[in-house]
Formats: structure tokens, C-alpha cells, sequence
């Protein structure tokens, strides 16, 4: 499927930093903001990797509802990588959508949770709202939407281990700029 999607990759959730996504997918170049009105941003896939929360576009279809995320231009030999660390059969799926960045409409593809993944009981890891609203911050999307992201409800990583290697990240994202 890499050579049937675009290029261009919408990020709302985890990837949302470029710091992030550079160490994932290292051709990652920003081309701007976009949003995806009618749908809202929900912590509610299930990950069969750590069995927490992940962040999900959910549609809705109200006008209100918008998720807010950024385009990155990728290298099509990426998508394996970025495809298997996001869950592509297993919790997410590809989906093409076109969004409105930097005044143009571009064909993006980005990662939808699939029905058998959603768990609205579960609560992400704190560590993981906080790697989503950096993010946002860094993007500097609206005042109410990144305080819902940091305001939402989660829960400690048990593995200390996992836990310690994203604190490290978030330090390190505290201080970084796109220079």
C-alpha cells in the first residue's frame, strides 16, 4: 500500500512533535497546520502493545468537533516503519482524507482507530498526553484545545523503564526548536 498513499502524512496524536516524528521517520520535513473538522480527539484505541491509551481521530461528523494536527512530507521507504510502529492491523488503519494546509487542499493519509481497538474506559499513560501536548503546544494550536489535551485524565506507565525513556524524550522537547 506505501506506493498507493500520498506522501503527506497528518499527525494529531504522539507524532505530533517534530522531534518525535524525526526519530521515527527521518526524511520528516513540516509543511504546516491543518484540522479535521467533525471529528474529535479521543484517547480511547486500545494499544495490544502496552495496553494503554492511544490517541484516535474518531469522527463524528459534527461541525464543531475538529481535531487539530500538522502535515509532514515523508519518504515512501518510511511508511514501513512508521506503519508497523503505529499498529496497521493491529488497532489502527490507513485512512486518505483531504485537508486544507498552508491554503492549499492536500491529500494526507494518517491513522484511524479500527471498532475492535476502542476502549473508552481505558487512560493513556501520562507520559503519552503529555508527548500529544507538546505537540500541540509546539504547534501552537488553539488555547482550549491544547489545555483539553492536558487536562484529560491518565494514568502512571507500571513499567519504570518505559516510562523513564519517555520522560527523557519530553526533557528533551522541553528546550528543542525547529532550527
Amino acid at each position: 500500500m506505501s506506493s498507493d498513499r500520498p506522501h503527506l502524512y497528518l499527525a494529531y496524536g504522539s507524532n505530533l512533535h517534530p522531534l518525535r516524528l524525526a526519530r521515527r521517520t527521518p526524511s520528516c520535513r513540516l509543511l504546516g497546520r491543518a484540522s479535521l473538522p467533525g471529528f474529535a480527539l479521543r484517547f480511547h484505541k486500545r494499544s495490544d502493545v502496552d495496553g494503554s491509551a492511544k490517541a484516535d481521530a474518531c469522527y463524528t461528523g459534527r461541525p464543531r468537533d475538529q481535531v487539530h494536527g500538522v502535515v509532514y512530507q515523508l519518504a515512501a521507504e518510511e511508511f514501513p516503519v512508521l506503519d508497523r510502529i503505529e499498529g496497521i492491523g493491529a488497532g489502527y488503519r490507513l485512512s486518505v482524507l483531504e485537508v486544507d494546509c498552508a491554503g492549499e487542499r492536500r491529500e494526507v493519509f494518517l491513522y484511524t482507530a479500527v471498532p475492535s481497538h476502542l476502549s473508552p474506559e481505558l487512560r493513556p499513560f501520562a507520559w503519552y498526553r503529555e508527548l500529544v501536548w507538546r505537540g500541540a503546544r509546539f504547534h501552537a494550536m488553539p488555547e482550549d484545545y491544547v489545555h483539553g489535551i492536558r487536562q484529560g485524565p491518565a494514568m502512571a506507565d507500571p513499567d519504570p523503564e518505559r516510562d523513564l525513556h519517555h520522560r527523557h524524550l519530553l526533557e528533551e522537547m522541553a528546550g528543542w526548536s525547529c532550527s
